[in-house]
């Protein structure tokens, strides 16, 4: 066999979303692939997950290639056709369709473990070889291979090593790449609602003067999924309320929109952070997904960002190359290009929607108002929204 023809070997270090699609994606190439993943495959069970993404059309056609968006439960999709933004004792407001784009719906609302468990089954069924339960903990990287020692002691070489262990991948800190990164000194409470009022598929965002609150549509019409991005100083008293005067403070950004609100399940909480890996690629190393970066939640366009990386990542192993550290330097190059794009544009609609000063309030509203009635400013938007 020629080193054109060849087939290569991948461990994938991570058995989430990205780490399963890369892993897929590489075996339905024809290489071989081994995922590495400290966890057990997620269970599913009859009640939402409280972590959630919002799929946009670019990640929804991957998953459609790898042959898993077919396979999820059609009862536990939340796809959104509208998106209403508005800011808290303000006029400003903007409103989205997807009739605007010419399209049924922006994206669609889907649970993190449901997809997992998805991709997982798939990944099996593909071939891939899976150690669920274990960590790498040592990595010797050369311009040739990859061989990593597991906590069980068992010990795996490859052609690459593909880091997808998320915001504190072990391996990108022991590879020592360069790490950029700042805090947003914000909480992200996360939570299921039940409304009174079905929520139409129509994503909701509130901006406060502690942070931007979103109401995701699930599948169910009377379900959302709470993400509430508010500053430190005013995490922790949220959380320490009892359900009925958390509701009840929820309640008052709401505009009634879903009129009355329950909460539907415990509530969780997680520091926001950004980070942004500076290096992608070390010899035989590829760091992707929230390894490589992680933004702000308030837009929901990590997930995709991360899908994104994958999409570009088979594109450089799905033919055969002499040498394929040429293309990824490419798609370094330009997955990097992305990130700090999205990167910045979280951190401009973040700082645009800090503060409650009247001044700023008035700049707000009239800056909404313009750009819901500048068609080509609202395309504009619609397309951040949309991650495209």
């Amino acid at each position: 066999m020629t080193g054109r023809a060849r087939k290569l070997s991948f461990v994938v270090c991570g058995g989430g979303m990205i780490g399963l699609s890369t892993a897929l994606g590489l075996r339905q190439q024809g290489h071989q692939v081994q995922v590495v993943e400290r966890g057990q495959q997620p269970v599913l069970t009859s009640e939402f997950g409280l972590r959630v993404s919002a799929i946009a059309h670019s990640s929804r056609s991957l998953l459609q290639q790898l042959g898993v968006w077919q396979q999820l439960p059609v009862e536990r999709l939340g796809p959104y056709s509208g998106m209403s933004v508005w800011e808290h004792d303000s006029f400003a407001r903007i409103d989205f369709t997807a009739a605007e784009v010419s399209r049924t719906d922006l994206g669609a609302i889907v649970e993190n473990h449901l997809l997992e468990h998805y991709l997982w089954q798939a990944a099996i069924a593909a071939g891939v070889i899976i150690h669920s339960g274990v960590s790498s903990v040592a990595e010797q990287i050369s311009d040739d291979q990859v061989s990593l020692q597991l906590s069980n002691q068992q010990q795996l070489s490859a052609d690459y090593l593909i880091a997808a262990d998320g915001v504190q991948s072990q391996i990108r800190q022991r590879a020592q790449l360069p790490l950029t990164f700042w805090h947003y000194q914000q909480h992200a409470i996360v939570a299921t609602v039940h409304t009174e009022l079905p929520h139409q598929g129509i994503a909701r965002q509130a901006f406060t003067a502690t942070g931007p609150i979103a109401w995701l549509p699930l599948a169910d019409a009377q379900h959302i999924s709470l993400v509430w991005s508010v500053d430190d100083p005013h995490s922790d008293a949220l959380l320490a309320l009892s359900p009925e005067q958390f509701v009840q403070r929820l309640q008052s950004f709401s505009n009634n929109s879903l009129g009355q609100l329950t909460l539907g399940s415990d509530r969780q909480a997680f520091a926001l952070k950004m980070q942004y890996c500076q290096r992608w690629l070390q010899q035989r190393l590829v760091v992707i997904g929230d390894a490589a970066h992680s933004i702000h939640p308030l837009a929901g366009q990590g997930a995709n960002l991360g899908f994104a990386d994958v999409s570009q990542l088979l594109q450089v192993f799905a033919e055969p190359a002499d040498n394929y550290q040429c293309r990824l330097r490419q798609w370094e190059r330009e997955r990097k290009t992305a990130a700090i794009t999205m990167i910045a544009a979280m951190e401009a609609f973040k700082r645009g929607f800090a503060g409650d000063h009247p001044v700023l309030k008035l700049l707000r509203g009239s800056g909404l108002k313009f750009a819901s009635r500048c068609a080509p400013l609202k395309q504009q938007l619609m397309q951040v929204a949309l991650g495209d």
